[in-house]
């Protein structure tokens, strides 16, 4: 393939995906931002982090994160609790009202892109299988 095809493509790969991922975090957000969500989801499939480990993970400022924090748990939605082995830092972690957030919101997106899927035909849904197999490929290098 010539490399400005290649270059095309590559354009319109990125495009597409990243019109799906905006679509998909904004769909179901109501409850909370999209980026507090992110925050959430992370808590939810990690367990509890400290500050610093989610700014990390999220790559924002430890200042960016403090503001987010303090949101959710003004919220009722994290506890911060004393580092069991270190006492300068927290650990964060989700109160059963986030983790039920966290549910309901993945269950809305979810459900948001099976519909969107449920509009193609069989060999559609086959093409879009091998796609997915393709990008997790593409993504784990």
């Amino acid at each position: 393939m010539p490399s400005s095809d290649l270059s095309e493509l590559a354009t319109q790969v990125r495009l597409t995906c990243q019109r799906i991922s905006r679509r998909v975090r904004f769909e179901g957000t109501h409850e909370v931002a999209p980026h507090q969500f992110s925050v959430m989801a992370r808590l939810a499939d990690t367990g509890d982090q400290t500050p610093t480990q989610i700014a990390e993970v999220e790559r924002v400022s430890t200042p960016s994160i403090t503001r987010t924090l303090n949101c959710l748990q003004d919220s009722g939605i994290i506890t911060r609790t004393p580092h069991p082995t270190d006492g300068r830092q927290v650990m964060v972690s989700l109160t059963d009202e986030g983790r039920a957030i966290v549910l309901r919101t993945r269950r809305r997106r979810d459900s948001w892109m099976a519909e969107r899927l449920a509009t193609l035909d069989d060999d559609q849904l086959g093409i879009v299988r091998q796609a997915i197999e393709i990008l997790a490929e593409v993504a784990s290098k």
